[in-house]
């Protein structure tokens, strides 16, 4: 990729992805707490655990895919990210490193929020 072509997609495209990878944890997250919080009373009316348990392998797979486009960019950027460089494919290297962390450590969050619901039923 030459420097014109490197600098219209870390301006268009890539930017859209890394702002997409390191947004997408969070929602996803956001997504998960609200919809089992607002399913809680209707799961214990109608006896349907099942649904509470299926809600965060949904969210999970909204990281997956924010973790895949970080993985993408930061395989494009490695190899010309500096971590201590001013350069805008420097920058994007950093935010590419931090969409890996925020995912990683919000599917962390979203697996810990499931043992409460496998282990109590939605009545309790």
């Amino acid at each position: 990729m030459g420097a014109h072509e490197a600098r219209d997609y870390w301006e268009h495209v890539g930017l859209m992805m890394l702002i997409g990878s390191l947004l997408l944890a969070p929602f996803a997250w956001l997504l998960d707490m609200q919809v089992s919080y607002s399913m809680v009373k209707w799961a214990c009316e109608n006896d349907r655990r099942g649904t509470l348990l299926m809600l965060p392998f949904g969210s999970l797979a909204l990281i997956a895919l924010g973790t895949a486009m970080a993985w993408s960019c930061w395989t494009k950027l490695r190899a010309d990210g500096r971590p201590a460089g001013a350069r805008m494919v420097d920058r994007s290297y950093f935010l590419a490193l931090a969409a890996l962390a925020m995912n990683g450590i919000f599917g962390l969050l979203i697996l810990t929020s499931f043992a409460p619901r496998y282990f109590l039923s939605p009545c309790e």
